[in-house]
């Protein structure tokens, strides 16, 4: 859109007076999509329906002022509000940023964003727009690691190796050796960064994709279990439970599929 079509567009908006929020209503129905606005302090001002209960939020009344160390571990939210200051400071936007942000359940989901500035009619950044779609390609363990995630430094490094290989049995003494990390720094940082230590997050993300497979396929729980690196159908079973409150079997029935 050149300058003239696009002073046209403000103008029309201007002579419209229509309230700025009834623009992001046709998103909120776009499936597997969310989106949200924050102002240049990264205080959230607005995030479509579907996307609030992931942070355990259930109005935009609630969301309003706050900001992502209210929602998130610190240092998760110190990555986040970085990418902000990026497209605030440089006027460009940060497009397919693979994230983690763990659901209402309290399991890890992949999500690519793309956030661009907020631009008012002086030129001025006011805050910063934003999209965020799931990373679903879990057809199998390789592809979910195709995309790099942004933080390139030892945790990132163990987490990376986690998304790869958590239908292997991976042992601390591997992420230790892949992140550079000894076993007192690998432990608080995935504490400090995501609340849970190393084996509750490879347990998780073992749990998250197991909630796939119920909902895709029709495999038995003993082949579940195996594909997602579970010892057996008891453990995984026991896991489960542990986590999600409910049976392998019920959560697939409650959710339609038997």
């Amino acid at each position: 859109m050149n300058f003239q079509k696009s002073l046209k567009f403000s103008n029309w908006l201007n002579d419209f007076e229509c309230d700025s929020f009834d623009l992001c209503k046709p998103f909120e129905n776009i499936p597997g999509v969310s989106f949200f606005i924050k102002d240049t302090e990264s205080r959230l001002l607005y995030m479509n329906r579907k996307f609030l209960p992931r942070i355990g939020l259930d109005s935009n009344e609630e969301l309003f002022g706050k900001t992502d160390f209210d929602l998130f571990p610190p240092r998760l939210a110190e990555h986040f509000r970085r990418d902000d200051r990026v497209v605030i400071e440089t006027k460009e936007p940060l497009l397919n940023i693979l994230e983690l942000v763990f659901n209402s359940q309290g399991l890890p989901d992949w999500f690519l964003t793309n956030k661009y500035p907020l631009v008012n009619k002086s030129g001025k950044v006011i805050g910063v727009i934003g999209s965020v779609r799931p990373y679903a390609d879990k057809d199998n363990a390789a592809s979910i690691g195709d995309l790099k995630w942004e933080r390139d430094d030892e945790i990132g490094r163990g987490v990376s190796y986690i998304r790869k290989n958590f239908r292997k049995n991976i042992a601390i003494s591997d992420l230790v050796k892949v992140s550079g990390l000894n076993h007192r720094k690998l432990h608080r940082g995935f504490i400090e960064l995501f609340g849970i230590a190393p084996m509750q997050f490879i347990t998780r993300t073992r749990i998250e994709s197991a909630c796939d497979d119920l909902l895709t396929s029709k495999k038995k729980l003993t082949q579940i279990a195996k594909d997602n690196g579970f010892y057996d159908q008891s453990s995984f079973t026991q896991h489960f439970r542990k986590q999600m409150k409910i049976t392998p079997l019920k959560y697939r029935k409650q959710r339609g599929f038997s």
